[in-house]
C-alpha cells in the first residue's frame, strides 16, 4: 500500500552518482501512516538532486529493515517549493563546484527568492555580473544546473503518470531533454523503446493525455506489446496473424473496457509489416530482433561452412592419433566416436549430440588432444590465450568444462563481452574471436539472440563444435536453436546413443534412456542402489523431504551436495516453501547472529543462494550458485547499505541492499535454472498440483542432474504424465531459413497412450485411482502390496485413508540412511 510522508530532508546519508540511489533522513511534518510515531524515518529509492533542509513530500511503500526498523521505500515524490536558505546551501554544495557560500547567497540576492532557478535559466548572462564566479564555474554551474533542474522536472511529471521512479530514470536517460516531448506526442514510442514498459502502462499515460482508444497508434503499440510478449511466454519466434490479433484485441479491450474494431487492429498491422517495424512470411508474424537473429544464424553458418577449415587432415592420419592417444591413456574408443573425432578435426562447424553417459565428455577430451597433436599444440606450455576455446551458456557448465578438460573456459556472455542486461544485446568486439577451435557446451540452453551474437562473432578461420542434449529442456528464451539445427542436413552431427558411463548398480542413466523415449518403467517405483521412490500428497512432502535430507546428512553426505529440484514457486511443494523449510533446517538463526530480511525472504550467513542474472563485470551469471560469507549492517559500510558477501566458487563478490534482486535462497531450485549443473543428490518431487508445467523434457532434465543417488517423491500420475506428454512444440522459422521444411517432431509415445511398463497381472486396488485401468494404478497398487507385506494391519492402506496416512510409515530414518550409505557419492 501507498503512503505519504511529508517534512524536512535532514542529511542524505549516502547516494549514487550512477544510479541516483539515494538514502534519506527525512524529518516528519505529516503522513498518513497512522502506525508510524517517530519524528524521523529513512528513506530509501532512486531520486535525483535534492536539498538538505527543503521541504519535500515522499510516496512510497513501508517497509521492514531487521536492524534499523521501518523504511519508506519510494515509488514518487515532489519538491516544496525552496527558501532562500536552502538554495544557498544547495548552490554551495558539492553539486557544484568552485561555488562558496557568499558566492551562492549572492546568486540568490541577484535572482531572488521567488522562481530562483527558473529565472537562473531564462536569464543566465546575469550570472557574469556575480563577483567572485569565474566563467569557467559560470558555465559548470550552469551545465548542472539544467542537467539536475530538469532531470527534476521530467521526473516530477513522470511520476504524475503512475511511472515507478527507476523506470523513469530509465526513460530520461534515453531521450533526455525531449523526454516530455517523445511521451506527450506519443506515449505508445516508449512501449518499442524502453524495456520494462508493458502496454498498459504507456495506455494510461495515453487516456491520461486524451488519446483516443481507437488511435492507430495505440493498436500499433498493442500489437508490438503482444508480438514479443507471446514470443516470450511460448519459446516461439513467430506467431500466427490469427492468434496476434485475437491476443491483441483482448489487450487493447481489457485495458479501457472499450470494444475496438478487429478490422482497425488488422489494417495497423499491415501497416507495421509495410514499414518493417515487423516482419512477415505468410500468415507468420515475427518481432524483427527474432527475425533477423533466425535470419543470421543462418547466413553466419553458411559463411562458416562455406570458407571451410584451415587444414584437412587424411581420416587415416587422425585415426592414427587416436590409436596413440587409446594406448596412452588406457582407453578404447568405438567406432562411432572415432568418427565423431576424425569429423570435428574435418569439419569447419559439426554438431555432437547425446544423452548422459553416451560419451560426450570423453570425446571432447579426445578431440582436444588429438586436435592438439596434429596441430603441434603443446597445451601445457600456452600462454595467453588458448587457441582452443571453451564456452557455455552458464558460469557453472562452463566451470564444468574446465574442470573436464583441464583449460580455461568461460561463459558466451563473457567471450562476447555481454553484460546480460538486455535479450538482444549487441557485442562489441573489434575483431572476431581469438580462437582456432570453439567447443561450445549444453547448446540446448543457447537461445535465438545468443546463438545469433555467438556466431557473428566467429572467424571463418575458426573451426566449431557444438555439443549438447536436444532432449533437454530448450532455452529460456525463444527457439529451440540446437534441435533446429540437428535437423538441418547441411550441417554434419553425429547423435550418440550408447550409454557408457554407468556402474552394475547405476540405474539413473537407464532411466533418463527410457523416459526421453516416453517409457516409465515398470520397476520405477521399486527401490534401487542409487535411486527411490516415495508416493506423497503436496502436504506431506515438506516433511518427508526433511526427512530425507537428514537421513542423507546422517549418513554422511554434505549438505552441499544435496539439491532439490522442483517445476514451480508456489504451493506447499514449490521451491518457495522448501527453501524456507531447508533453511530452518540446515541454516537456523543462532545466539548472537543477524540476519537481513528482503521481501519475503531472509538471508543469514552461510545460506545458499543463486544468481538470477548475468553480471559479467562481476563474472558471475545466471545459474550460479555461491554462499553467503558475511552480512554487514548499513553503518559499518561505505554505502550506507546493507551488504552480503557472496563466495562463488572461491571468487568473492559484494551486494549492497539495492542488488539483491540479483539472489535468492537455492537450497531448492527450478529444473530451468538446474541446466547445466551436477549435483552428487538430487531431490525431486513432483505433483498433480504442478500439472500445467509437466512435459518430458522437464522430468528429463530433471533427473539428468544426478550424478549419484536420486530420490523421486511425490504423485506417480504425475511423474507418468510428464513422462507422457511431451508439450507443445516451438514454432520457430529456423529450418526454413536454410530452405528446408520443418519436419514434425517425432514423438517417442503418444501423450495419448500410457506409458508406463507393466505386466498383465490382475490387481484388487484399482479403486485407489479414479482411472482403475491406467497403468499408473497398476504401478501405484504393485508398490502398495510391497509395502503392505511389511506393515501391521492397523497401518493397511485404503481407498478412504490413504490421503491422510504419513505417506513415510513403516520407514524409518535408518532406512533411508541404508540408501545413502550403499554404494558412496561418485
Amino acid at each position: 500500500m501507498e503512503y505519504f510522508f511529508s517534512g524536512t530532508i535532514e542529511r542524505v546519508i549516502f547516494e549514487n552518482p550512477s544510479n541516483f540511489y539515494k538514502i534519506i533522513v527525512l524529518t516528519i511534518d505529516e503522513t498518513d501512516y497512522d502506525d508510524y510515531d517517530d519524528l524521523e524515518i529513512i528513506v530509501t529509492g532512486t531520486v535525483a538532486d535534492v536539498i538538505e533542509g527543503e521541504d519535500y513530500r515522499f510516496y512510497g511503500e513501508i517497509v521492514q529493515h531487521p536492524r534499523y526498523g521501518q523504511q519508506l521505500k519510494i515509488t514518487r515524490y515532489e519538491r516544496s517549493k525552496p527558501s532562500a536558505k536552502g538554495l544557498v546551501k544547495y548552490f554551495s554544495s558539492d553539486h557544484f563546484k568552485g561555488i562558496g557560500q557568499k558566492t551562492a547567497e549572492r546568486i540568490v540576492t541577484a535572482y531572488g527568492e521567488e522562481e530562483t532557478i527558473d529565472r537562473i535559466l531564462a536569464e543566465p548572462e546575469q550570472l557574469t555580473e556575480i563577483q567572485g564566479l569565474s566563467k569557467n564555474a559560470r558555465d559548470n554551474f550552469l551545465e548542472k544546473l539544467r542537467a539536475n533542474y530538469g532531470t527534476e522536472m521530467i521526473l516530477a511529471k513522470l511520476a504524475t503518470y503512475g511511472i515507478p521512479n527507476k523506470l523513469a530514470f530509465q526513460i530520461q536517460d534515453t531521450y533526455k531533454e525531449t523526454t516530455l516531448q517523445v511521451i506527450e506526442d506519443n506515449p505508445y514510442q516508449l512501449v518499442e523503446d524502453i524495456q520494462g514498459i508493458g502496454f498498459k502502462l504507456a495506455d494510461r499515460i495515453a487516456e491520461a493525455l486524451d488519446i483516443e482508444s481507437d488511435a492507430p497508434e495505440r493498436f500499433r503499440a498493442g500489437l508490438i506489446h503482444s508480438l514479443l510478449s507471446r514470443s516470450m511466454e511460448t519459446g516461439d519466434t513467430y506467431v500466427e496473424a490469427r492468434d496476434l490479433l485475437e491476443t491483441t484485441i483482448y489487450l487493447l479491450e481489457d485495458a479501457r473496457q472499450i470494444e475496438v474494431s478487429p478490422e482497425a487492429v488488422a489494417s495497423e498491422l499491415g501497416n507495421l509489416i509495410a514499414t518493417d517495424k515487423v516482419q512477415q512470411i505468410d500468415t507468420k508474424i515475427f518481432d524483427n530482433s527474432l527475425y533477423f537473429a533466425e535470419q543470421g544464424i543462418e547466413a553466419q553458418l553458411k559463411r562458416l561452412m562455406k570458407h571451410g577449415p584451415e587444414r584437412i587432415f587424411q581420416e587415416s592420419v587422425i585415426l592414427e592419433e587416436i590409436a596413440k592417444l587409446e594406448n596412452e591413456q588406457g582407453i578404447t574408443y568405438d567406432s562411432l566416436q572415432k568418427e565423431a573425432i576424425v569429423k570435428a578435426i574435418n569439419q569447419s562447424v559439426f554438431i555432437l549430440t547425446g544423452g548422459p553417459g553416451t560419451g560426450k565428455t570423453t570425446i571432447i577430451n579426445g578431440l582436444i588432444a588429438v586436435y592438439a597433436r596434429l596441430h603441434k599444440i603443446d597445451l601445457t606450455k600456452v600462454t595467453g590465450d588458448c587457441p582452443i576455446m571453451l564456452a557455455a551458456p552458464t558460469g557453472r557448465a562452463a566451470r564444468r568444462m574446465n574442470e573436464l578438460t583441464g583449460l580455461p573456459s568461460a561463459t558466451i556472455h563473457r567471450h562476447l563481452g555481454l553484460t546480460g542486461e538486455s535479450n538482444d544485446e549487441v557485442s562489441y568486439l573489434n575483431d572476431y574471436l581469438d580462437a582456432e577451435f570453439i567447443i561450445v557446451d549444453e547448446f540446448s540452453m543457447v537461445d535465438t539472440w545468443l546463438a545469433y551474437q555467438l556466431l557473428s562473432n566467429i572467424s571463418g578461420n575458426t573451426q566449431l563444435l557444438i555439443v549438447g542434449d536436444s532432449d533437454q529442456l530448450p532455452s529460456v528464451n525463444p527457439g529451440q536453436v540446437l534441435a533446429d539445427l540437428l535437423t538441418v542436413d547441411s550441417i554434419p552431427s553425429i547423435k550418440l546413443e550408447k550409454i557408457y558411463r554407468q556402474s552394475e548398480d547405476s540405474t539413473i542413466v537407464t532411466l533418463a534412456s527410457q523416459i526421453r523415449q516416453g517409457q516409465l518403467p515398470a520397476d520405477f517405483t521399486q527401490k534401487k542402489a542409487d535411486r527411490s521412490y516415495f508416493e506423497a500428497q503436496p502436504d506431506h512432502i515438506p516433511q518427508m523431504v526433511g526427512r530425507i535430507v537428514s537421513a542423507a546428512m546422517s549418513s554422511g553426505i554434505a549438505a552441499r551436495d544435496i539439491q532439490i529440484l522442483a517445476p514451480m514457486y508456489r504451493g506447499t511443494a514449490g521451491i518457495d516453501q522448501l527453501n524456507q523449510l531447508m533453511q530452518a533446517q540446515l541454516n537456523p538463526l543462532s545466539d548472537g547472529q543477524i540476519e537481513f530480511a528482503f521481501n519475503d525472504i531472509v538471508f543469514r550467513n552461510r545460506d545458499k543462494v543463486i544468481h538470477l542474472v548475468n553480471d559479467a563485470e562481476s563474472n558471475v551469471f545466471n545459474g550460479d550458485l555461491g554462499y553467503i560469507t558475511d552480512l554487514l549492517p548499513a553503518k559499518y559500510t561505505d554505502s550506507k547499505q546493507d551488504e552480503l558477501t557472496i563466495s562463488f566458487d572461491g571468487g568473492e563478490v559484494i551486494y549492497s541492499r539495492n542488488e539483491w534482486y540479483k539472489i535468492t535462497l537455492a537450497y531448492a531450485m527450478s529444473i530451468h535454472k538446474s541446466q547445466g549443473s551436477e549435483f552428487p543428490v538430487v531431490i525431486l518431487p513432483l505433483t498433480n498440483s504442478s500439472k500445467r508445467m509437466l512435459q518430458r523434457n522437464l522430468l528429463y532434465t530433471a533427473i539428468t542432474r544426478s550424478k549419484s543417488k536420486l530420490i523421486l517423491l511425490g504423485n506417480l500420475s504425475a511423474f507418468d504424465y510428464a513422462c507422457a506428454h511431451t508439450g507443445t512444440a516451438r514454432k520457430t522459422y529456423l529450418v526454413q531459413q536454410f530452405g528446408q521444411e520443418q519436419s514434425s517432431p517425432s514423438l517417442s509415445a503418444s501423450s495419448d497412450q500410457p506409458s508406463l511398463e507393466h505386466d498383465s497381472q490382475k490387481t484388487s486396488n484399482q479403486a485407489i485411482d479414479s482411472q482403475p485401468n491406467s497403468t499408473a494404478t497398476l504401478a501405484y497398487a504393485s508398490m502398495i502390496r510391497q509395502n503392505d507385506s511389511s506393515k501391521s494391519q492397523s497401518y493397511r492402506l485404503t481407498a478412504d485413508n490413504y490421503l491422510s496416512i504419513d505417506p513415510m510409515i513403516g520407514i524409518s530414518d535408518e532406512d533411508i540412511q541404508h540408501f545413502f550409505q550403499t554404494n558412496a557419492l561418485l
